[in-house]
């Protein structure tokens, strides 16, 4: 923190200037120390604007602290249980400093759980609304998870603790979920009772390979063999699920970075997966 005095007329050499030009009636002195005097109460000004931003910063790096400090602890089997004294004592932070930011920690992780997925599900969304809509846009999303939590086992913990609480994957990935199951009850790809059996089907049993997967090591292909079965429950066709599990999945991060996003409205086929 800029720790310069602000300049105030009681203690200002300017004050005494001031005084003294305007008991001689000196009035272009006077008139000269006046200006100074603006330019100083500017600079008072950006001082305190500065200090502002001072604070803003250390605020938002204490809130990054203590969502490190909880990833750590849920980023591990059993890490739902973290408790608010662990994660502080984690972030090396008080207690109380904790409540400045989250009103519980049910709070916290919610805002966590967006914060370790949201860019993950930009940069997927990239790729999968460029796909045609249904099989093969649920199928790359879903892959794209199993196979984050296989190269990152650290999130793929932190996303099954934060789901066991709350919806899976978070409400924007429940969202997106949700939409998926939609867009293949439109096509007629996928044939079940209803939106709400579908999405807890596919939900429901990637967060369970999810666990396999951060517990052991089932194989590098059993993301695909999973989606793959995923898929027969949700009723589709062998064919089309070939088309949904083979094709290799591209970086998401590069290619959003190359690309950029994709209308929100998608593009039917960009990778001619229906060919």
């Amino acid at each position: 923190m800029d720790s310069t005095p602000v300049p105030t007329w009681r203690n200002s050499r300017l004050t005494r200037a001031a005084r003294k030009g305007c008991g001689q009636g000196n009035i272009r002195a006077n008139r000269g120390v006046h200006g100074i005097g603006e330019m100083a109460v500017a600079g008072s000004k950006v001082n305190l604007e500065r200090r502002a931003e001072i604070g803003r910063a250390r605020r938002a790096k204490t809130r990054v602290t203590l969502l490190k400090a909880a990833f750590e602890l849920l980023g591990k089997e059993g890490g739902r249980s973290a408790r608010i004294e662990e994660i502080c004592q984690t972030a090396n932070v008080a207690r109380g400093t904790f409540y400045n930011y989250f009103t519980s920690v049910d709070e916290m992780f919610k805002a966590l759980t967006f914060d370790i997925s949201h860019d993950f599900n930009d940069a997927t969304r990239a790729v999968i609304r460029r796909v045609p809509a249904g099989a093969i846009r649920s199928a790359f999303a879903l892959r794209y998870y199993l196979h984050k939590a296989y190269a990152d086992r650290e999130w793929g913990w932190a996303m099954v603790n934060l789901s066991a609480g709350g919806p899976i994957f978070g409400e924007e990935t429940y969202s997106y979920a949700t939409q998926s199951i939609q867009e293949g009850m439109i096509t007629g790809q996928f044939n079940i009772p209803s939106l709400d059996i579908g999405r807890d089907l596919m939900m429901g049993a990637t967060l369970s390979a999810m666990i396999t997967i951060v517990r052991g090591d089932p194989g590098q292909d059993y993301p695909e063999a999973v989606v793959g079965q995923i898929l027969r429950g949700l009723g589709v066709n062998e064919p089309l699920i070939a088309k949904c599990v083979s094709p290799a999945l591209p970086d998401p991060f590069d290619f959003l970075a190359n690309h950029g996003a994709a209308p929100e409205m998608g593009i039917a086929d960009e990778f001619g997966l229906l060919n």
